[in-house]
């Protein structure tokens, strides 16, 4: 099974190699706690027109979102100081469906928009009727965590969430989000 996935991936980067929009397929992490696979970026930028077509949008660099992708949600947050250490954690619509991507926010030069680039993605599961995805306004063991995404269940009338059924935390050092457990994380709606 795995020998033909990278048979497919090698088929892939063959017919996309002219793009530059492959990356390095070694890793053995296949769950959805995505760790970056673009090694093979470093030297050529990805553009949005190179990843539209891919499996992942890990690699991507873009100032606005391309044709086809929409921003849903997010927040940001530091990770170190000065400009260098700021990420955002994104709810994005793209063909692919609904993803969460980590994403370094790069400053350019004489602009007013930051570049921003994907460094992980998660696939957002199916979510039922009753419940939504909280990104940047959850508390954990009292304390606040824009790197804590969760899924909730929305209770009419409650501002402060407190069933949790599943979470994660974006990792910026490692360009990951890592499944958290959700004993002590509470969400609040946001403006409440």
């Amino acid at each position: 099974m795995k020998m033909n996935r990278i048979n497919l991936f090698a088929t892939a980067c063959a017919v996309a190699l002219a793009a530059g929009a492959c990356g390095d397929y070694s890793s053995s992490d296949e769950s959805h706690n995505i760790r970056s696979r673009d090694s093979g970026m470093a030297g050529r930028p990805a553009t949005p027109e190179a990843v539209v077509g891919r499996t992942s949008s890990v690699g991507m660099r873009y100032g606005s979102l391309p044709s086809g992708f929409s921003y849903e949600a997010g927040s940001t947050f530091s990770h170190g100081s000065g400009a260098a250490g700021r990420y955002a954690v994104s709810q994005v619509r793209t063909p692919r469906g609904d993803m969460l991507w980590l994403e370094t926010i790069e400053p350019r030069d004489g602009r007013a928009t930051a570049e921003r680039v994907v460094r992980a993605e998660l696939r957002v599961p199916p979510l039922a009727a009753d419940e939504r995805l909280m990104i940047g306004s959850c508390d954990v063991n009292g304390r606040l965590d824009a790197r804590v995404v969760a899924i909730v269940v929305a209770e009419p009338g409650v501002t402060r969430l407190t069933k949790i059924r599943q979470a994660w935390r974006a990792d910026a050092q490692a360009g990951r989000f890592d499944l958290v457990p959700v004993a002590g994380i509470v969400c609040e709606e946001p403006g409440s």
